[in-house]
């Protein structure tokens, strides 16, 4: 091989080494640089990579280049309190129940539960739960001295918490065959629309309801048969469509003191 190009091909080598020190970018620049120059010395060109190689180390751009990002590991966005949260709590609800969805407005339950001003998404599930489930609000009732409680109506069981006079339209609540709310006014369902009678339990409340069906308000609304029969406030003048309409004060009360699972008699 002639002479002349060993020189060249030490320069060469002598770039490779560099190479493992300040990448094989660097290198092969200063490498080309100094062959194009007509430098054939191995050592000058060692020496230039050697110097290359020193100011990549301590330049912060080739630093910063030659250094893999580091990953910033994003922390959990908070979950927000909004009317899509409440839904899909209501909509958990009627699934634990085995209740039909079509039946209750969930969106009146957002409204309801957001305009408690729920702090966190945990605090929005209880409200959720406890307007659905019983325990919830209800508008305060006036209380007095009683005497002692009356006896309920011979078809009002004692395993009953509330009984359904349906011909005689009144109602009231009931322990251990005692009264012990009402008789209060009622009207309950016209024809084509009666009130189913038997035996029922109370399946869950809704604060704010609206019956889809006949586009009518429902306040304080608790159901206690799977077709959507429920105690709520209504009016006292007209029947109903197989619901059981209650005054203001008394539909409050039977909503706060009804819970899940009580027995409603309609006779």
């Amino acid at each position: 091989m002639p002479s002349e190009h060993r020189p060249v091909r030490r320069n060469h080598l002598a770039a490779l080494g560099a190479a493992t020190v300040v990448g094989a970018a660097v290198a092969g620049a200063v490498a080309g640089a100094a062959v194009g120059a007509g430098n054939t010395d191995p050592e000058d060109t060692a020496a230039a990579v050697a110097s290359a190689a020193a100011t990549t180390a301590t330049s912060p751009a080739s630093a910063a280049g030659s250094v893999a990002p580091a990953i910033l590991e994003e922390s959990p966005q908070p979950v927000s309190v909004d009317p899509l949260l409440i839904r899909s709590v209501a909509r958990q609800v009627l699934l634990e129940q085995e209740q039909p969805e079509h039946l209750t407005n969930v969106d009146l339950i957002a409204r309801d539960v957001l305009s408690q001003s729920p702090a966190d998404p945990a605090e929005a599930e209880r409200m959720t739960r406890e307007a659905m489930l019983g325990s919830g609000p209800g508008a305060p009732v006036a209380s007095s001295p009683e005497a002692e409680p009356a006896i309920a109506p011979p078809q009002c069981p004692p395993t009953a918490r509330a009984c359904i006079d349906v011909d005689g339209k009144q109602a009231w609540m009931v322990d251990g065959g005692r009264i012990t709310y009402g008789p209060v006014p009622i009207t309950t369902g016209r024809p084509g629309h009666e009130t189913v009678r038997g035996s029922h339990h109370v399946l869950r409340h809704v604060r704010h309801d609206h019956s889809i069906p006949f586009d009518s308000p429902m306040p304080f609304s608790t159901y206690f048969t799977v077709s959507g029969i429920a105690f709520h406030e209504g009016r006292l003048d007209e029947p109903s469509h197989g619901c059981i309409h209650l005054g203001h004060h008394a539909a409050a009360h039977f909503f706060e003191h009804l819970k899940v699972g009580d027995e409603v008699v309609a006779f």
